[in-house]
């Protein structure tokens, strides 16, 4: 009885946690109009993805040890709960793997995401001022926040006080579209046949 009970406990716990980062998910999905499982294999945050796939293994193994221990009762071979064990050591295997892999992109140095890019590039290139946006590279400092290095053509008649104003507007813009911190580093360039894009150098 007392184990019949702690299976009980472990399943609405983890049941509970699974539902709840599932909600926050399908929020995030919706507000980046995208769908639940891009938003998961996208999502920047580790933490909430490392819930979500430990919950998940979780309620899985369970469910594999109950079958092993049901086929075991009816059968009366100890091979069904044997072959359960080795089941759920091979799903956490591969969800500790999968952990590893996202991990490891941050420790190099993950890019934003192809749409982010996208928000990003327009921003830029629509800012009064900005003749060509040269080169841009991005890379995450965490869930929450991204470095924007972008070389950037302005119009040959700006003013150095006018390229600061440039630089100070697209910050806010990318604030206001980017649903994470941006820290944008300009550098400047005039426009020139030299500094456009695809030109020889």
């Amino acid at each position: 009885m007392a184990g019949r009970a702690s299976t009980r406990v472990t399943v609405l716990i983890a049941g509970t946690s699974l539902v709840r980062v599932l909600v926050q998910f399908r929020n995030e999905a919706r507000r980046d109009n995208t769908e639940i499982l891009d938003q998961v294999r996208s999502s920047p945050d580790t933490t909430v993805k490392a819930t979500l796939f430990e919950d998940s293994a979780a309620m899985v193994g369970l469910g594999l040890a109950a079958l092993g221990l049901a086929l075991r009762q009816v059968t009366g071979s100890p091979v069904w709960d044997g072959a359960a064990s080795i089941a759920i050591g091979c799903l956490l295997v591969v969800v500790a793997f999968r952990l590893g892999f996202d991990s490891r992109d941050y420790l190099i140095g993950r890019a934003a995401a192809p749409r982010e890019l996208e928000v990003i590039r327009a921003e830029i290139e629509g800012v009064p001022g900005v003749d060509a946006l040269v080169d841009l590279r991005t890379m995450h400092l965490g869930p929450d926040h991204l470095i924007v290095a972008a070389r950037v053509a302005f119009d040959d008649e700006i003013s150095a006080d006018r390229a600061e104003d440039v630089a100070d507007e697209v910050d806010r813009r990318l604030v206001d579209r980017l649903p994470l911190v941006p820290h944008v580093f300009l550098d400047p360039t005039q426009t020139s046949s030299a500094s456009r894009p695809g030109a020889p150098r």
